[in-house]
């Protein structure tokens, strides 16, 4: 009997076995399943041998962050704010303020609870669960489950957007032969570059008329890593961050919040409070959208007006794409796409138009494909 297992083969002297195995890999936190699900026989020379097809599965993971955290946060900060509506409400009526509850702000907190409904069926529409193999996909979520064979996909776009809020999104689009399309969000899923490279043996299988046959893939790391980079010698893409939009509110709020809390001593505890969460808020939501960058004929480096930290470097040969867009109700920003499908996107408030356009048309001299959604 010859066994396979995890890369070894062994043989053993029975003249007639039957095995049912199923194979399990785990690479680099990518989990690919090998499996086989029939008996099969084999023996001695010369007799019948039936060698099994192992199937390989690729599995999505979600991104804890995207996914789980942020929706979370935003349903629990909308559920307060309704409960302190409903809170006021009450306390109107108690204290004869009003003679009915329906002359209070409850009504927000029913609209607040509606919106939390919605937003928390969006959230789980969007996060799908994906299985691929080599007959097609399987895309499930808490409310369907559905598996696609590839004879009913027409195209797969491996790079396209999906508008969601009126926020274009990097996304994969399945465009099935019925007209339905099927997007699959990038920030949704931790290993979404593996599963464009998986998509993407698909269709040089179909191009090439063979049959499917998916091969393991390594995942790297999520910028390619690049020593030191001089920056002297190469362009600068930016603005004065100070006097962008972003710049005004995290200078001229924190300024005049401290000026209050300096200025307040009986209050001093409070306003402390006050100022730490508008630090924060600034500081952390409107300092992402202060990037700027670095590009010349070799490499991309990206740097952050207000966090130092950031020094994010692309080898200009490695970029297969960069698009230029607006999510909704944040700066005009840049995203980045390298050839083995890992992505970033890079807010640049503090660049012009005329800027933003600067850089792609250097993009475009450099062979990089380039996209526009924002810039006219």
């Amino acid at each position: 009997m010859i066994y396979l297992r995890k890369g070894r083969c062994y043989i053993f002297d029975e003249p007639w076995c039957k095995l049912h195995e199923r194979w399990f890999v785990k690479k680099n936190h990518n989990v690919v399943q090998l499996s086989q699900r029939k008996s099969y026989k084999t023996g001695r020379l010369g007799e019948e041998n039936q060698i099994p097809t192992l199937q390989m599965t690729i599995t999505s993971r979600l991104n804890i962050l995207n996914s789980i955290i942020a929706p979370v946060l935003l349903i629990f900060w909308l559920g307060a704010i309704a409960s302190f509506l409903i809170f006021l409400s009450f306390e109107d009526v108690n204290n004869g303020k009003v003679d009915s509850i329906f002359k209070t702000p409850i009504y927000g907190s029913l609209i607040l609870f509606a919106v939390i409904i919605g937003t928390s069926i969006h959230y789980i529409k969007m996060s799908k669960s994906i299985q691929i193999d080599s007959k097609g996909i399987k895309v499930s979520n808490l409310f369907n489950k559905e598996f696609i064979s590839w004879s009913e996909i027409k195209m797969i776009e491996l790079i396209g957007k999906s508008q969601i809020a009126n926020s274009p999104l990097d996304a994969t689009i399945l465009k099935l032969k019925n007209g339905r399309k099927i997007d699959l969000i990038a920030s949704r899923y931790e290993n979404m570059p593996t599963i464009r490279k998986t998509l993407q043996q698909v269709i040089e299988c179909i191009d090439a008329k063979k049959p499917i046959e998916l091969n393991p893939i390594l995942e790297t790391s999520k910028v390619d890593p690049i020593g030191f980079v001089n920056l002297s010698g190469m362009t600068k893409y930016s603005g004065n961050h100070i006097l962008s939009f972003n710049g005004l509110v995290i200078y001229g709020l924190n300024a005049f919040t401290i000026f209050m809390v300096i200025n307040s001593p009986n209050h001093f505890g409070l306003l402390f409070l006050v100022w730490i969460v508008i630090f924060g808020f600034t500081y952390g939501f409107l300092g992402s959208q202060l990037h700027y960058f670095h590009l010349d004929n070799n490499y991309l480096v990206v740097k952050n007006h207000v966090w130092p930290w950031v020094n994010d470097k692309y080898r200009v040969d490695n970029i297969k794409q960069v698009s230029i867009e607006t999510p909704y109700k944040r700066s005009t920003s840049l995203m980045v796409i390298t050839k083995d499908f890992k992505s970033n996107l890079y807010q640049g408030g503090s660049l012009r138009n005329s800027t933003w356009k600067d850089l792609l048309n250097n993009f475009q001299n450099l062979n990089v494909d380039i996209g526009n959604e924002a810039i006219d």
